[in-house]
């Protein structure tokens, strides 16, 4: 069983894409996100959706506690 790892997108939706194709073409059964989706770059909600949609598991990182005033 092949797991993926993914963590600190930083609301880069390109590079976020760019994984998601290459997760797929590697027969990948679960896909676990370590965190910080949002930060540096210009498309959060994008990324959170996409995230959401398609990740089996997600916790937050730093840069998504400090997004929602969690300290």
């Amino acid at each position: 069983m092949r797991i993926a790892y993914i963590s600190d997108v930083h609301a880069n939706l390109e590079a976020l894409e760019a994984v998601f194709a290459d997760i797929e073409k590697q027969s990948v059964h679960n896909i676990y996100f370590m965190g910080d989706v949002v930060g540096y770059g210009a498309n959060p909600n994008e990324c959170a959706e996409m995230i959401k949609n398609n990740c089996d598991l997600s916790i937050a990182g730093n840069h998504d506690h400090a997004a929602l005033g969690i300290t």
